[in-house]
């Protein structure tokens, strides 16, 4: 499995940015509680498609090389 790096990180914010809402971080009392450190949830539900799924996805259409203009089928289960 290759190791993602920080450039890789930049780069795939770089590809998605237009497509994307900037989600907020929301501070959880009940998980800051039982982890003992400040809990935040990101709310990623606040996206178009209502899930974090379109980050993942876009990223890897747009950081294809070849043949952009071939069909792309996606499935998820969650």
């Amino acid at each position: 499995m290759p190791v993602v790096g920080i450039d890789d990180v930049v780069a795939a914010e770089h590809r998605i940015r237009a497509l994307v809402r900037e989600t907020p971080l929301e501070r959880s009392a009940m998980l800051s509680a039982r982890i003992g450190s400040e809990g935040l949830l990101k709310l990623e539900n606040l996206q178009h498609t209502g899930s974090f799924k379109v980050r993942g996805a876009s990223n890897k259409i747009l950081g294809l090389d070849e043949d952009r203009n071939a069909p792309v089928v996606a499935a998820s289960s969650g």
